[in-house]
């Protein structure tokens, strides 16, 4: 079975990061990590690597945006979950992802997936043999996979300063070392963890960035496939959704949180 992560920049003009795993039910293995600018290139390394096995891709971009302004319902319900762990999600809206461009990229690659015979399907069974992409978001999902109190703050912004990115990238990098010993396990070469990110500056540094959040996705998407039963669909197929892992528990929050939301809908009307 192959795993695919997508860390899907918001324009061609940028990168993405993309990475490929490749698994059995008890551990995956590290084959790859590229970076890419175009949707053809994109859709190429899938179809090169992906071939007549089965796979699943994890795709870190909104990938259905029915909203014109504002927020999804997949927003809303990460903050009500994640927010006191700081792992909240931008809002994703039409107006505002359409400025790269005047398409929404999540959802043209989307389509170009389902043309080469990839379901759109966030729905998961244990083990299926199926092709399948979905939308995923690191922040939540590393919460819970790293058991995090806060998330990683790896991201470049104008109150970081490079040795503080550079100490939050070595936590980064030995968490995902420790997925050896996971459940499931993930082997990462040595080679792909230990590169000195104080030596990285700029696009170098964020290539790298991309990289390891392609990694992480394509991690996602086969923890998804082992333990779906630890996982949940925050949103729906038509309004939007974020597949990520939750700490036990949430699962029981988010009913009770969904039921709100839904009396809070029904009073509107």
């Amino acid at each position: 079975m192959i795993f695919i992560g997508i860390d899907l920049a918001w324009s061609e003009r940028n990168g993405s990061g993309i990475a490929v795993l490749k698994g059995n039910k008890k551990e995956a293995k590290f084959c790859s990590a590229d970076i890419f600018l175009s949707d053809n290139e994109l859709l190429n390394h899938v179809k090169e690597q992906a071939k007549d096995e089965q796979v699943f891709i994890a795709i870190d971009a909104p990938l259905i945006v029915p909203n014109e302004q504002g927020r999804r319902v997949a927003e809303k319900l990460v903050g009500m979950l994640f927010r006191k762990y700081n792992a909240g999600a931008h809002p994703a809206n039409r107006k505002r992802l359409s400025q790269w461009g005047g398409k929404i990229r999540g959802e043209e690659i989307s389509k170009r997936l389902e043309a080469i015979g990839i379901t759109h399907s966030p729905y998961i069974k244990k083990y299926e043999n199926k092709k399948k992409f979905f939308e995923v978001y690191p922040h939540p999902s590393m919460v819970v996979l790293f058991n995090l109190n806060k998330i990683l703050q790896y991201k470049s912004k104008p109150n970081r300063d490079h040795a503080f990115l550079v100490s939050m990238f070595k936590k980064y990098q030995d968490y995902l070392g420790n997925l050896k010993a996971g459940n499931p396990k993930l082997k990462i070469p040595e080679e792909v963890l230990k590169v000195d990110t104080e030596k990285l500056k700029g696009k170098h540094l964020k290539s790298y960035e991309d990289k390891l959040d392609a990694i992480f996705c394509a991690y996602i998407a086969y923890y998804s496939w082992c333990c779906p039963d630890k996982c949940a669909v925050l949103g729906s197929m038509e309004e939007g959704y974020i597949l990520t892992p939750v700490f036990e528990g949430m699962k029981q929050q988010l009913k009770e949180i969904s039921s709100q939301l839904s009396l809070e809908e029904f009073n509107k009307t």
